[in-house]
């Protein structure tokens, strides 16, 4: 009985490890989607910063004329 005991202990730790294993993979996806997710949305930015820049330049430039 004993023996039987030790085998489902290790068991259960097993099945544990391979919990916690299986929710490291999900959490570093995610954290690799976000990461994906930041590049798109500071390139974007980044044009749309660049887009103004000239807008406001074009808007300066009518100004004067």
């Amino acid at each position: 009985m004993n023996m039987f005991s030790k085998e489902l202990a290790q068991l259960d730790k097993n099945t544990v490890q391979y919990m916690i294993d299986e929710m490291q993979n999900e959490i570093d996806d995610m954290k690799r989607q976000m990461e994906e997710k930041d590049d798109t949305m500071n390139s974007i930015i980044s044009e749309k910063d660049q887009e103004i820049a000239l807008l406001k330049e074009k808007l300066k430039n009518l100004k004067v004329e």
